[in-house]
């Protein structure tokens, strides 16, 4: 049953007694507090609730669900998460095509043959393309990879792409410079980050909008893949968790770690699950939750 615009359970909520509210959807978007912008969003673009949304969750879902300490959620993004239930319920919205990886399915930058693939994780991608690989249209993202000692691992990852049976013309280089729209973006069967600096790729990514495109595809079904940088932004923060400025995508609601070696405990002391992730592992992502493969 859907109770509010944004996902918050009103049916728990202590304020529907305490504060006779009525709720943002039976008031059209004014609870008790008045009116409030979430919902008032969420009906202008004609939604039922934040879920419907190609962009969830927008800066001020982030900072309902994410950062407000007195009325925001327990554990954090609970309300993203009811929203993606309640898409996923109404078919609006069932996406499953995010693939975290910590360096991607190979486990050397110098050699790429038999004896260094992980298999698994180019299984995972082969079956997450859903398509012939030398048939899809890939957009490779190095932006991360700002440095000279950044540059080599680019490579080695657009090597990766290639030997997994991606058409070297079949691949776009972008580097996030605002010039790629939404319309052009949705041509490509799958967007691939490369690792490097993930402080600048995410402030590019919001200084062009980039990041509300990446969540169309990945809403549309387009397969994610990110390498260590590429896929820490698409946790729900890359810094402090309480810092607006490093809110990443939200498309796991996890915190990571990369390039960790075997047997590092997680993080207790996070508001969500830590998952530290060594060079043979990788997540799955869809929105219901994760699993955790190896290589």
């Amino acid at each position: 049953m859907i109770e509010s615009r944004c996902g918050l359970c009103c049916s728990s909520c202590s304020y529907k007694e305490s504060h006779a509210c009525g709720g943002c959807i039976e008031t059209s978007g004014n609870p008790f507090h008045g009116e409030c912008p979430i919902a008032q969003c969420c009906q202008n673009k004609g939604n039922t609730h934040c879920g419907e949304c190609d962009v969830m969750p927008c800066e001020g879902l982030y900072e309902y669900s994410y950062l407000d300490l007195e009325h925001g959620d327990k554990p954090q993004g609970a309300r993203v998460g009811v929203c993606r239930r309640w898409a996923a319920e109404s078919g609006i919205q069932k996406w499953h095509n995010v693939l975290l990886t910590d360096s991607g399915w190979h486990s050397s930058f110098e050699r790429f043959d038999e004896s260094t693939v992980k298999k698994n994780i180019l299984q995972q991608f082969h079956k997450m393309l859903g398509m012939p690989p030398e048939q899809a249209k890939v957009l490779f993202v190095s932006t991360a990879a700002n440095s000279d000692e950044s540059y080599p691992a680019a490579g080695a990852c657009f090597a990766d792409l290639l030997s997994a049976g991606i058409l070297p013309n079949n691949i776009r280089i972008y580097d996030v410079d605002g010039s790629l729209t939404a319309e052009q973006a949705m041509i490509y069967d799958a967007i691939y980050f490369t690792g490097g600096d993930t402080a600048h790729l995410l402030r590019r990514m919001k200084e062009t909008g980039f990041d509300e495109i990446v969540k169309k595809m990945v809403y549309a079904n387009k397969l994610y893949v990110g390498v260590s940088a590429g896929s820490l932004i698409a946790t729900p923060n890359i810094g402090d968790c309480s810092d607006k400025e490093t809110m990443g995508l939200c498309l796991i609601n996890a915190y990571l770690s990369f390039h960790c070696p075997e047997g590092v405990p997680a993080r207790t002391d996070l508001s969500l699950p830590h998952i530290p992730l060594t060079g043979n592992q990788a997540l799955v992502v869809g929105w219901d939750g994760y699993e955790l493969i190896e290589g």
